[in-house]
């Protein structure tokens, strides 16, 4: 049976849970759970998984009631909706903490710390001054970071890095990095990364305003190309991260950390070739 503290995603959750009751119960469908929530249309389970409706925690009530969920498991069912339908950068962060504490209680240490790295934009960017300049308390760091952080946060992901052995104290009383270069790897939950990417995302925003023009490099780019030009982009890109992580690895006398972002999404849909 889905273990739903595992899950980031409640329509996945949905339809795992449904798919493993079929099991043992022939009846069960996304008909039967319409029906006995009261739904209108008999496909609406359906729309919802295929991301095309989404749901209202009153409706999300009723399905923890179809599915028989105990109470720590209803609580966990109505975070991962109100998660999914926040509609700011700061409601997503607050349910993901609460999220998070909740899946805390059930992993390993290991697990949580792992998630927990990429919980806190600052968490990478310690990591990185730790390898630049002398660190010995979270005084020290939160002095440093643009935008600053409090003296206990600084603390907080310094214990963190060093559980995650990403680095390690030196018997001086300082910090050493231990590896140079670092990947989220396929472990890591995508939401907890698209968390990540999205405060990161907004950090960038309001750069322009608050970092001198000659300290910042911001440009946009706006192109037309079909499907399989989209896919050489992307391999150049992939390629562009790659160059500038090696040039990272070999810089000397590095004295700052930058954050560089690329993004690629669509602006229109997709137009067929009998459309004009």
């Amino acid at each position: 049976m889905a273990d739903i503290f595992s899950y980031t995603d409640y329509r996945l959750f949905i339809k795992e849970h449904s798919n493993d009751l079929k099991k043992t119960k022939s009846f069960f469908s996304y008909r039967y759970i319409a029906q006995k929530a009261g739904l209108k249309s008999s496909g609406f389970i359906s729309w919802v998984i295929a991301g095309k409706r989404t749901i209202s925690l009153k409706l999300a009530h009723k399905l923890t009631k179809i599915f028989n969920l105990g109470k720590r498991e209803t609580e966990y069912f109505l975070l991962l909706v109100s998660h999914n339908q926040a509609t700011t950068v700061e409601e997503r962060q607050h349910y993901l903490d609460r999220l998070l504490a909740f899946r805390s209680t059930r992993a390993t240490v290991v697990e949580r710390d792992r998630d927990q790295y990429y919980s806190r934009w600052y968490y990478s960017v310690i990591r990185e001054l730790v390898a630049l300049t002398p660190i010995k308390d979270g005084q020290a760091v939160a002095s440093l970071l643009k935008p600053s952080i409090t003296r206990s946060e600084a603390k907080e992901a310094l214990e963190l890095l060093c559980r995650l052995n990403l680095i390690r104290k030196e018997e001086n009383g300082g910090y050493e990095r231990i590896d140079p270069a670092l990947t989220s790897g396929p472990d890591v939950d995508p939401a907890i990364i698209h968390a990540f990417q999205v405060t990161m995302m907004q950090l960038a925003q309001s750069a322009p305003y608050r970092i001198p023009k000659e300290d910042r490099d911001v440009s946009t780019l706006t192109i037309s190309c079909n499907e399989a030009d989209l896919a050489r982009i992307r391999e150049r890109v992939r390629q562009m991260r790659a160059e500038i992580t090696e040039i990272a690895c070999e810089s000397e006398n590095a004295d700052r950390v930058f954050q560089i972002n690329t993004q690629i999404f669509p602006l229109s849909k997709k137009i067929s070739g009998g459309e004009q």
